[in-house]
């Protein structure tokens, strides 16, 4: 099996860099074409539809797997037409090429699809209704590919992390190094999710693919001051920080941002269980193994 991968330079790309070899030949693409870790990825600007065309016609994958997105949140808010080009209008390309030639898609999307207003899990039919430019221009990507027809798997997750580029769990160290007190919003609740928990059970998917939309996070939940405590006393115990820094528990009105963050991002993992067989580890769990790298690589 060919695989065509976006987004090689990414957390998720990545991962599913290493992953996806075992199911066949994968050719990753960057924004640049630039080197990581010494091998080489080919150049493919989601921003122009001419090159994605060219590229994908050239490279005729029997497998497209789309991890790349615009991601900065915040800046989506003024760079509106960039983030509906990568998020919104590359997929569809993609999804377009799948139905002519039978090919199959795989795109991860977020839960900032839905309003963030609940205390349930969010299911993959509630109703989505996305509060920032970022989230509508992932949700406009999910219809283009369920209306196009083509084969696909969308995989929501949410919250990712993992011991390289820039995350949450990366900021938290280098702030843990630079001051002895933060303040962490604590009334927006989540599942924390590792990226390579999300190439393995991506690949295990593949090899058994069922068309549809699917829940894919850790389980369990925690809030982003929580989640930091977490982080906190890991690195602390594995001797990554020298001392754990005092967390102050503040609310969302007291961190304002450009864009609107849902309160409640839990997702239900249900289906992805019921139609893979597939389990996602808790939070914690995912963790500590995310924080052995990171102490392997120091």
């Amino acid at each position: 099996m060919k695989i065509l991968l976006t987004g090689a330079d990414g957390q998720v790309g990545y991962e599913l860099w290493r992953t996806l070899q075992h199911l066949g030949e994968v050719i990753p693409t960057t924004r640049n074409g630039r080197e990581i870790e010494g091998m080489p990825t080919l150049a493919l600007d989601l921003t122009n539809s001419a090159d994605i065309e060219k590229k994908v016609n050239a490279i005729q994958p029997d497998l497209i797997c789309n991890a790349a997105a615009y991601t900065a949140v915040d800046n989506a808010e003024k760079e509106i037409d960039l983030a509906y080009a990568i998020n919104s209008e590359a997929p569809a390309i993609f999804a377009k090429y799948a139905v002519i030639t039978d090919t199959k898609l795989v795109h991860y999307s977020t839960d900032y699809v839905f309003s963030g207003e609940a205390s349930k899990p969010w299911k993959e039919d509630d109703f989505c209704d996305p509060q920032s430019i970022y989230g509508r221009s992932k949700l406009n990507a999910e219809q283009s590919i369920i209306d196009s027809g083509c084969q696909h798997m969308i995989f929501r997750t949410s919250w990712v992390f993992s011991d390289r580029g820039q995350n949450f769990v990366k900021s938290m160290l280098k702030l843990a190094l630079e001051q002895n007190e933060l303040n962490i919003v604590d009334d927006q609740v989540g599942s924390p999710t590792l990226a390579s928990s999300l190439a393995t059970a991506t690949a295990m998917a593949i090899n058994n693919p069922v068309d549809g939309l699917y829940h894919m996070t850790s389980s369990g939940k925690t809030t982003w001051c929580g989640f930091a405590r977490r982080i906190f006393s890991q690195a602390h115990k594995m001797g990554i920080i020298p001392n754990i820094p005092i967390v102050n528990a503040i609310t969302t009105e007291q961190y304002p941002t450009p864009a609107t963050r849902p309160k409640y991002s839990v997702l239900d993992c249900h289906k992805l269980k019921n139609t893979f067989d597939i389990s996602m580890p808790n939070w914690q769990t995912a963790l500590q193994l995310c924080m052995q790298n990171i102490r392997r690589q120091a």
